[in-house]
């Protein structure tokens, strides 16, 4: 099976396309070859390739920046993702889009189901929101796989940038009212692979299991690299950035699992190996 994939220098897709690479004919573009937003340059690599999947990971991702360049949100993360759609349409091929927990407001309280209605409070997840919805016009058969707070070897991530803050000054301030799951990007690999193997459609979450706010995901760094670091807790409102987190994002499971018989491991678990092994 060929698979077409744009973003392919992201964080995401340097933690999966090795293990993708194992089952699939792969074809991988980054932004200085494939522009999404570009129909033309998209008709000519669907050509070329003649891909029997298109898995979209291209996406403008600094959630703060995209408070200040909506319009670049706006033409990459949904008029990108409706472009893309159309091209596999026209190609009779299918499409895996990511997608992000950013799509909810964070006020449920209890785990978000991918039906829940979405509410975003930040550019970012509006875009990401406005993507997934002309996605699905363009191409109903259509899978997006929303995944959240996601870490991995070979890109800017929470767990090295805090290891290395804590390296630096002994002590760091760490947003205790945002709980998720954080996710070692490559577990997203066994899920995205039975997604297209199984030719799956429709929304799915995808996260490591279990849950924490990010004091307490830096908490778990230090004590696992028994690093002597001073973490204490603030509000988001100390912290003081431009675009609003959802306070609560976790995912329900359920349908992942039912679609897949795939059981996500719990977040520790995947941290502990992360930084045994060094991603």
């Amino acid at each position: 099976m060929k698979v077409l994939i744009s973003g392919g220098k992201g964080l995401l897709a340097g933690n999966i396309l090795p293990f993708l690479g194992e089952r699939f004919d792969l074809a991988v573009y980054d932004i200085d070859e494939w522009d999404i937003t570009s129909a033309s340059r998209g008709k000519e690599l669907m050509e070329l390739h003649r891909p029997d999947v298109v898995l979209n990971l291209a996406a403008v991702t600094d959630v703060d920046g995209c408070e200040d360049r909506a319009d670049l949100a706006q033409k990459v993360n949904a008029q990108g993702a409706g472009t893309v759609a159309g091209l596999c349409a026209a190609a009779a091929a299918r499409l895996v889009h990511m997608s992000t927990d950013y799509v909810f407001d964070g006020t449920k309280g209890s785990p978000y189901r991918e039906d829940d209605e979405p509410g975003p409070a930040s550019v970012y997840g509006r875009t990401k929101l406005a993507g997934e919805r002309m996605v699905f016009e363009r191409l109903p058969g259509a899978a997006v796989v929303r995944a959240q707070w996601l870490y991995g070897k070979g890109g800017k991530s929470f767990v090295d940038t805090i290891t290395e803050l804590g390296r630096q000054h002994g002590r760091v301030r760490v947003v205790d009212d945002q709980r998720g799951s954080p996710t070692w990007a490559r577990d997203l690999a066994e899920p995205i692979i039975s997604i297209i193997e199984k030719g799956l459609s429709g929304i799915y979450h995808v996260s490591n299991s279990g849950s924490c706010t990010w004091f307490e995901f830096a908490k778990a760094i230090f004590s696992i690299l028994n690093m002597d670091i001073e973490v204490s807790p603030i509000s988001s409102g100390e912290l003081g950035r431009k675009a609003i987190r959802p306070a609560f994002s976790v995912f329900d499971l359920t349908k992942l699992k039912g679609a897949t018989g795939i059981r996500m491991r719990d977040w520790m678990d995947a941290l502990r190996e992360y930084l045994a092994t060094g991603g």
